[in-house]
């Protein structure tokens, strides 16, 4: 066989077909080889070279080479000939080409326009003719696999697949390999066989591995196990890739070791995210939760089930030996080792005979030491000790520079190297170390097993131990277990659904122990608990409810932790109390921090608060759905007890003389209450009223959470660290149920006879739209979502219409103005970063938003759906704000405009103002400056203005422009710091500001005229305003507030609401008139524009473009601009297409749509812009003197005149003793006003 290389030494090498005898023929004048084909007639070799352009020929043994074809090939790639003509492709060319095989003449093309020529063969049977017989066509040669042609006697081999070992003979190959290597890289598993010198990688044929890490093998079944992190699951397939399974895929946070047994059929992994140990059938049925206290990121785990450990690593820099059941020797295990270990990514236990001095061993377990080795990632060593830790030492450390995957069979030791990219081997008693494969990315995970042999047998070999489930061995024989929700029966062997048991919850857990061995403390398989606190459940649906202070979100699960999902995530402080009722469906709270009490569906949905008034400190709480009452405690400044139905109304106080009461809970049977008092640490109870009090227990310690069962009482004790309990009424026959646990913060019986009755809410939700509240007498109410109003119906609920929302850094708030309902929620919308600006679209009922950790404009609904990104770089066009190479928009503001759906934003970056409609398509700039810098915008649609702030270095301004930017005046350019919020009011035709720096909000009419300060005291960091019915209303970043003043009056200035954290703006919501609506003229199909609709003065409609468009001749349609010469300006729409750049903002209009005077440069920053666009020395600016030809230098000015002198109007400086001394000494009289109460004053002089 012939091949062409294209390595770093080009050639054409030659070898048996057996791979013997490998010969370089050809390395002279050659760079690309490309096509090679054989002449077998003549005995000749021909190949074609792309680099140097040629075709060339040779004997077969490179001997007497010849040019074919030379300098007249522009890249041939593939070569065959036929009789006496050669072919051959040209990826150039894109054809096939032929030539006399001979000379080289007569070249024809064959064949053109093939998009890309690649390989060419000629089909024919003289290609492959049969000569003479060959060694391999009569019974393949005698060979089991393969016969394989030899070019020296016996002119055959017989050969293997890869990795199978030829048997003595050298006829038949072994059934398979017998030793091989498992291996995991991030996206494929591969096997290299032990059993030959080759050590090729075969891939696994598995799909969808997206980030292997661990890998373990059964050699009973033959199936490959493997823990895939990004997928987050445990997967099986057989060695040959087929039968791909998924074996566990719920409550997987970030799987990293895996290990089987073999003898009892069970698969054990560990779980980093979860900080566990767990254990199923090798099916993955029956799973079960080993440990899962006291771990600190666990990783590699290794079995020996003849001996009954297993050992695992983790992070914490420790080695544990413990029993396949879980226990670890001692209370949290035997550490093997735990100075000086810093990552042990792997770890094997290899076991020797003490009557044998080398070698693995079949000899009985009792009979046998045992060795731990590891390696470790972070010291760069491999090290061995026994498996009590003693007698450590380290058997390599050299070249190590980071060792993952682990592994052991025989007398070898295999591991992985991230940084080597190899795998390496080394001898356990020799320390003689062999690379097996190098230069290979991506390793994980490496097992090395004996194919077919399966070793070992325990007590679980046989009927599974007896076990009706888990069989798990230990040194005082078998254990069986149960899966998660099942409890052990009396006679060890069998497990049942238990008819009660006990719930608590800890800080980082869940757990529940059994009522009838009171030992079986088994965790719930919940991942991500930070410190759970108030707990619940729904007996009918398997669930679980727990409250979360740290993460401050109410999550729930089912019993055996699936579906484990947050149902309250927003708007939450300190939720300290919480309680299901089962009979509505519904999830109440109390939230210490907010002094609220909510509700809303199981789900999260329709959240309402029902109590917020005169509450302090609100803690335990608990319901009685079949009477309509919930029950509470409260810890602040006069603890007691109270009582409301169950939509909040008919509130009543039951006990006031009680310190810190909690664990509040109800005897549903006898109709009591009981509670623990944390200050005078007794248990007590009571009727339904709160009389006939009873203390049941007084010599407790610490008592903390309480529950009732039939005739028992059951509490936390966080001194004694212990769960009691005893007789309900007398507090006799106490016993600990179990001790040694930190914090229980609450505790229940789960058994249905806690959650019994009836009411009107379990049948159909009472017809009820959203909420059905349990209440005495009339037995229910309908309740609305909040801020939501009840219909007529008093069934259904309509969304609020007219609100205010505001928000913070990372939130987004509804505040009504209702004393009904609660001021103010936080609406449920997800992944706010740091929001700075919002708007609300009232036609859609979306909210929008500026991020600025994004960079991007969003919109949501109010309910958080719908959620999507509507302007960001990546989604707008060329000049639409983003930065060089589109590195940001770092967006400012936004306005909408609801009848043509555009959404009007400014940016930091380009200091332009943009337009981009409501389903995020761009429309351009419309407004663009040297020397501007737009930040704060408003829209006013209805008359076909926007509002901006031009906040330039040293002259501020705020300016009013047409909706397509032009018609640009300033309104103000005096008096102000930073105005850093705008907003309108049509029903006033009034426009208000505030300004930062002047600590000031000021109002002026929609032209700019009759300017007035609305509020100038107490006003620290004003960021936003709005307004809204008969007030205006702003946000103080400062003092984290919000306020309001009578908008008319400028009086009645009020305190909405305080201690708001990080406000970043605010915004009124009025309810859309949709008859107001559909009478504008931009409303229905943009106005007939392609692009801006502008409604004019008479209510008609003139269309308009973005700056890098031109209204063409339609005057509804926008286009490309002209092209006119670089000395040429190009108008923006009319007959006139081109003007000289010298007419360009020279007051008189050339453009018939007088483009050419609009958006003129502005003057330098040290001059001063007149409305006629004449620029004036600044100094000039409020001297007295009229500098500019129409006066305005001498407009809005703040005169200063010294103490002794009166300020006229148009800034004179007269002396006071001419102020109303019967003469005109200011020209404008000012002199002269005010001075006669009586009679009219003098006319001027």
């Amino acid at each position: 066989m012939y091949w062409t290389d294209w390595g770093e030494i080009p050639k054409i090498e030659r070898a048996g077909m057996d791979g013997t005898n490998r010969s370089m023929i050809i390395d002279k004048e050659i760079h690309w080889p490309n096509g090679l084909t054989l002449d077998y007639a003549q005995q000749k070799l021909y190949w074609a070279d792309a680099k140097h352009n040629f075709i060339h020929r040779a004997n077969m043994d490179g001997s007497n080479r010849e040019v074919v074809v030379k300098g007249e090939l522009p890249h041939p790639f593939a070569l065959t000939l036929y009789e006496e003509t050669l072919f051959w492709t040209d990826w150039n060319t894109h054809s096939i080409h032929s030539c006399r095989k001979q000379t080289g003449e007569d070249q024809q093309v064959v064949h053109s326009d093939i998009f890309s020529p690649m390989d060419i063969h000629v089909f024919s049977a003289k290609r492959q003719s049969i000569l003479v017989s060959s060694p391999c066509s009569v019974q393949n040669g005698g060979c089991s696999h393969l016969c394989l042609l030899s070019p020296v006697e016996p002119f055959h081999q017989c050969a293997c697949p890869t990795g199978v070992q030829l048997l003595p003979g050298n006829k038949t190959c072994r059934d398979g390999a017998t030793h091989m290597l498992l291996l995991a890289r991030r996206t494929d598993l591969r096997r290299i066989s032990l059993d030959t010198p080759d050590f090729t990688d075969i891939i696994l044929q598995v799909e969808d591995i997206r980030h292997a890490i661990a890998i373990d093998y059964d050699p009973v079944e033959g199936y490959v196990y493997w823990t895939d992190d990004d997928v987050k699951a445990l997967r099986r397939s057989l060695l040959d890739g087929s039968d791909s399974q998924f074996v566990v895929t719920s409550q997987v946070n970030h799987p990293d070791g895996i290990a089987v047994d073999w003898i009892a059929r069970n698969l054990y992994w560990t779980d980093t995210g979860t900080d566990r140990i767990e254990v199923t059938r090798l099916n993955g049925s029956m799973r079960k939760i080993l440990i899962s206290e006291d771990l600190d990121e666990p990783r590699a785990i290794v079995l020996d089930p003849r001996r009954w450990v297993h050992v695992l690593t983790q992070v914490s820099n420790s080695v544990y030996l413990c029993l396949l059941s879980g226990t670890c020797t001692g209370r949290t295990g035997a550490r093997c080792l735990r100075s000086s270990v810093r990552t042990w990514t792997g770890v094997s236990v290899w076991f020797w005979s003490t009557r044998r001095s080398a070698g693995p061993t079949d000899s009985l377990w009792t009979t046998r030491s045992a060795n731990c080795t590891g390696g470790d990632a972070k010291t760069d060593k491999i090290e061995v000790m026994n498996m009590d830790g003693s007698g450590r030492q380290v058997l390599v450390e050299d070249k190590l520079p980071h060792i993952f995957g682990f592994s052991l069979l025989g007398d070898f030791i295999y591991w992985t190297d991230w940084q080597r990219r190899s795998i390496e081997r080394v001898n356990k008693r020799t320390a003689e170390r062999e690379v097996i494969i190098d230069q290979l990315p991506d390793l994980m995970g490496l097992k090395a097993v004996s194919v077919h042999r399966a070793s070992g047998t325990n007590a679980c070999s046989e009927l599974n131990g007896g076990c009706s489930h888990l069989c798990l061995f230990t040194p005082r024989g078998v254990i069986c277990g149960c899966p998660i929700g099942l409890e052990l029966v009396s006679d060890m062997k069998n497990c049942i659904v238990p008819e009660a048991f006990l719930l608590f919850s800890r800080h980082t857990d869940i757990r529940r122990i059994s009522l009838e061995t009171n030992n079986n403390n088994v965790a719930i398989p919940l991942t991500g608990v930070k410190e759970a606190s108030a707990l619940d459940f729904d007996v009918t649906d398997n669930r679980i409810y727990w409250t979360d202070i740290t993460l401050k979100t109410i999550s729930r699960a089912f019993m055996n932790g699936s579906a484990l999902e947050h149902v309250v995530e927003f708007g939450l402080d300190y939720p300290e109390g919480m309680a299901v009722d089962w009979l509505g469906k519904n999830l109440y709270w109390a939230d210490t921090g907010t002094n609220r009490i909510e509700v809303s569906k199981l789900d999260g949905q329709h959240r309402q608060v029902l109590v917020w008034k005169d509450l302090d400190s609100p803690r335990a709480l608990a319901l009685d759905p079949a009477e309509g009452y919930m029950y509470w405690t409260e810890w602040g400044g006069k603890p007691k007890i109270d009582r409301a139905a169950m939509d909040g109304t008919g509130r009543l106080t039951l006990v006031s003389d009680v310190g810190r009461a909690n664990g509040l809970t109800i005897d549903y049977a006898e109709r009591r209450l009981y509670w623990t008092d944390l200050d005078t640490t007794l248990i007590e109870s009571s009727n339904m009223l709160g009389e006939e009090r009873e203390v049941i227990a007084d010599d407790l310690p610490h008592p903390f959470g309480l529950t009732q069962y039939q005739d028992y009482i059951y509490w936390t004790d966080w001194s004694q660290r212990s769960i009691e309990r005893a007789n309900k009424t007398s507090g006799q026959n106490r016993t600990v149920i179990q001790g040694h646990l930190d914090y229980v913060m609450d505790i229940l019986v789960f058994h249905s006879s806690r959650q019994g009755g009836w009411n009107a809410c379990a049948a159909t939700n009472g017809h009820c739209s959203h909420l059905c509240l349990a209440v005495p007498i009339s037995g229910f109410v309908c309740g609305c979502p909040a801020h939501f109003l009840l219909n007529g119906d008093n069934k259904t609920c309509s969304a609020p219409t007219s609100f205010l929302l505001f928000s913070q850094k990372t939130a987004i708030n509804r505040m009504v103005m209702d004393e009904q309902q609660s001021p103010d929620i936080i609406l449920p919308i997800h992944s706010l970063r740091n929001v700075r600006a919002i708007d609300y679209d009232p036609l859609d009922k979306q909210l929008y938003w500026i991020d600025s950790k994004q960079n991007v404009i969003r919109r949501a609904t109010e309910d958080g759906n719908q959620s999507m990104t509507v302007v960001s770089s990546l989604l707008q066009g060329p000049g639409s704000g983003s930065g060089p190479g589109g590195s940001g928009l770092q967006i400012y503001d936004l306005s909408i405009d609801v009848f043509s759906r555009f959404i009007y934003w400014t940016s930091e970056v380009t200091n332009v103002i943009n337009v981009t409609r409501t389903d995020g398509s761009r429309v351009g700039v419309v407004l663009r400056g040297e020397h501007d810098k737009p930040r704060a915008i408003v829209v006013n649609p209805e008359r076909g203005y926007m509002y901006f702030t031009n906040l330039q270095e040293r002259s501020p301004k705020i300016e009013r422009a047409a909706l397509d930017g032009t018609e640009r005046e300033v309104l103000f350019f005096s008096g102000l710091g930073k105005p850093v919020a705008l907003a309108i009011d049509n029903e006033l035709g009034k426009l208000f500001w505030v300004d930062s720096d002047l600590r000031r909000i000021e109002s002026s009419d929609l032209s700019g005229a009759n300017r007035i300060v609305m509020a100038d005291s107490n006003i620290l960091q004003p960021v936003g305003l709005t307004v809204f019915g008969g007030h205006l209303y702003w946000i103080d970043k400062q003092q984290q507030m919000i306020e309001r003043i009578d908008k008319n009056t400028r009086e009645g200035r009020t305190k909405i609401q305080a201690r708001i954290a990080y406000l970043s703006d605010i915004h009124a919501v009025h309810e859309l008139d949709m008859r107001e609506y559909s009478k504008h003229p931009c409303t229905w199909e943009n106005g007939g524009c392609s692009h801006i609709c502008i409604v004019k003065g008479d209510g008609t409609t003139r269309c308009s473009c973005p700056v890098h468009l031109v209204l063409l001749q339609d005057e509804l349609s926008c286009g490309e601009p002209p092209t006119c010469s670089p000395d040429q300006f190009s108008c923006s729409s009319g007959e006139v297409d081109c003007i000289p750049h010298a007419w360009r903002c020279d007051g008189y209009p050339e453009c018939d749509d007088s483009s050419d005077e609009q958006n003129c440069p502005v003057c330098s920053e040290e001059e001063f812009q007149c409305d006629s666009r004449q620029c004036v020395d600044m100094k000039l600016r409020c001297n007295g003197e009229k500098d500019c030809q129409d006066g305005t230098d001498e407009r809005e000015c703040e005169v200063r005149c010294p103490p002794d002198q009166f300020s006229c109007s148009n800034g004179r400086c007269i002396g006071k003793h001419k102020k109303c001394d019967h003469n005109t000494d200011c020209s404008d009289n000012s002199d002269e006003v005010g001075c006669y109460p009586t009679e009219e004053p003098p006319p001027p002089l």
